[in-house]
């Protein structure tokens, strides 16, 4: 398991089972405590509880986000810093050994492994919150990643953004992000996708973000036993957490995925 796989698989599996408690509350399907309610008090009952569990759930991804860019900061200023000395002592030291091969040798390769240490340092730190998205505003994010995802995966990834990020309300650009890192996740590891086009547009609705991929497509006709989408429904909470919408369906012609989120600006 990767590291970014290994920092968001606990937070996305619990937002996860937070988000399936809710819905079975909600459609009346709750047991335990909410079945021993008398019937006049049930369906109330089971309301407040799916409202406090859907309460949950999005506070657990926004103090993820926030424990996130902490760590980030602390990596960035703290280990970021101490490995640039490092590698300055260790520059300094191999000017001054020059004529002693064996001794420089060793510095070589000591160089090379602190090399790969701050590459490591950097990533992880772009991996727990990407530094641009707060410098440069989602568009650039959103392109960057694209271009990384690109190099990483050997998959063409078309990204139709606007040179200035749309105004967004706090909490939207990191929300909008996360959903494009998985669903172009998802597009790579389960459809297959070749190609992919990312989007971010204003309509008259409001902010449009799209992820559509070339790829097997969505099995929309899935049964009760399908399993659930871990990805699918925590991106369906961060969309709904900043008052948008998400939807998944096949592309044109029934080839690919769309997933589309809407985030209205207006009423």
């Amino acid at each position: 398991m990767s590291f970014r796989n290994l920092l968001r698989a606990p937070l996305a599996f619990g937002v996860a089972l937070i988000t399936i408690a809710a819905a079975c509350l909600k459609q009346g399907r709750a047991t335990g405590a909410v079945a021993t309610e008398p019937a006049d008090g049930h369906d109330e009952g089971a309301q407040a509880r799916a409202e406090e569990l859907t309460s949950l759930a999005r506070h657990l991804l926004t103090a993820g986000e926030e424990e996130k860019s902490r760590i980030a900061r602390a990596l960035h200023d703290g280990l970021g810093s101490t490995l640039t000395a490092v590698n300055l002592d260790l520059f300094w030291m191999q000017q001054r050994l020059a004529d002693q091969p064996a001794i420089a040798s060793r510095l070589t390769r000591a160089k090379e492994v602190l090399a790969s240490t701050v590459e490591m340092n950097r990533r992880i730190v772009h991996e727990l919150r990407p530094t641009v998205l707060d410098t440069l505003g989602l568009s650039a994010a959103l392109e960057s990643h694209a271009a990384d995802f690109s190099q990483r995966n050997a998959v063409p990834v078309e990204a139709e953004l606007p040179d200035e990020t749309p105004a967004l309300k706090d909490g939207a650009p990191i929300a909008l992000f996360r959903i494009c890192e998985e669903a172009l996740t998802n597009a790579a590891r389960h459809a297959q996708a070749t190609s992919i086009r990312i989007s971010l547009r204003e309509e008259a609705a409001g902010i449009v973000l799209e992820v559509i991929d070339n790829g097997i497509g969505i099995d929309l006709n899935a049964g009760g036993g399908a399993p659930v989408s871990i990805g699918l429904l925590s991106m369906r909470e961060r969309a709904a957490a900043i008052g948008g919408t998400l939807s998944v369906a096949r592309g044109a012609g029934g080839r690919g995925t769309v997933v589309r989120v809407i985030l209205r600006t207006s009423p």
